[in-house]
């Protein structure tokens, strides 16, 4: 559950996750379930969106995330620390925090959280107003880019092993799964975490999948998510599951810059699934060319 004030929210087990990189540096996205409520004679909808980024990880396995526990007196400003925000009409602060993970379930973590944030909406819901939050937040493993030349390219798994292995315990994963990117030597890497609850949707779906092909679809879902969440691309109701292989297979063709970018946007007009795209040949080269 989250609460920001009078109102409370269900946590998407979907959309919210704890991240970690290869160097112990982790990040937390709580995204509340889209709900309306009641102000000032009127009904809103909103889906809060809490994000911490920039936070260090001690530990070797994941697991030993139990028991973390930060305390903020002020707000998360960046600039070399970590930096949060809240997100509900827009970008707000959030301080004198307490930050804790108190156990796991399978992969989930738990986190609870107390804070005080900025909405900056109604009498009620503008500065200084409660958080808080309680829930199992699913930790998604590592997933980071490499490259492997000489020898090494022929044991990529390898490799990647010994890159995980310089912060991090790989006890604490699954093998690798491993994708050849389009540059020679490139690749990219997702370790699972270990402890994978049986029945798990996306457990079951990596099974019915290539590993090297399973690692590009889910960057490739990725990158269309946070195209949707910009406002940059608007897709039919369960267009994203059918465009992200042939989006895979299209950008695989490689290129860079404003050129990529413009065959992209002419490629994504002429899909079915899509309904508009809102954004500019260089704005979204800048995220092709920084994340493709």
């Amino acid at each position: 559950m989250l609460r920001i004030g009078k109102w409370s929210f269900d946590v998407d087990p979907e959309r919210s996750k704890i991240v970690l990189t290869p160097r112990g540096v982790w990040s937390l996205v709580v995204q509340g379930v889209r709900k309306q409520i009641a102000s000032g004679g009127a009904k809103e909808s909103f889906a809060p969106k809490l994000e911490i980024k920039e936070l260090l990880f001690e530990g070797e396995d994941w697991r030993e995330f139990v028991g973390f526990e930060e305390i903020q007196e002020g707000a998360w400003r960046g600039e070399g620390e970590p930096e949060a925000s809240l997100f509900v009409v827009q970008a707000g602060e959030i301080y004198e925090t307490q930050l804790r993970i108190t156990g796991h379930e399978g992969t989930k973590l738990r986190v609870q959280m107390k804070a005080i944030g900025d909405v900056f909406f109604d009498d009620d819901h503008d500065t200084d107003v409660p958080i808080e939050i309680d829930a199992l937040v699913p930790f998604e493993g590592v997933r980071f880019r490499f490259r492997a030349e000489g020898v090494d390219s022929r044991a990529p798994e390898r490799r990647a092993v010994e890159l995980l292995s310089q912060y991090l315990d790989p006890e604490g994963f699954l093998a690798p799964e491993i994708a050849k990117r389009g540059d020679a030597g490139s690749f990219t890497a997702f370790f699972p975490p270990a402890d994978v609850e049986a029945g798990d949707a996306s457990a079951a779906e990596i099974e019915d999948v290539d590993p090297e092909v399973a690692v590009l679809h889910q960057s490739a879902a990725e990158l269309v998510a946070g195209l949707v969440k910009q406002g940059w691309l608007e897709l039919e109701d369960g267009g994203a599951k059918s465009l992200v292989p042939e989006l895979v297979d299209f950008l695989e063709l490689g290129g860079r810059g404003t050129e990529r970018a413009e065959r992209l946007v002419d490629w994504l007009i002429e899909r079915d699934e899509v309904v508009d795209v809102h954004c500019t040949d260089e704005d979204l080269a800048a995220v092709l060319d920084k994340w493709w």
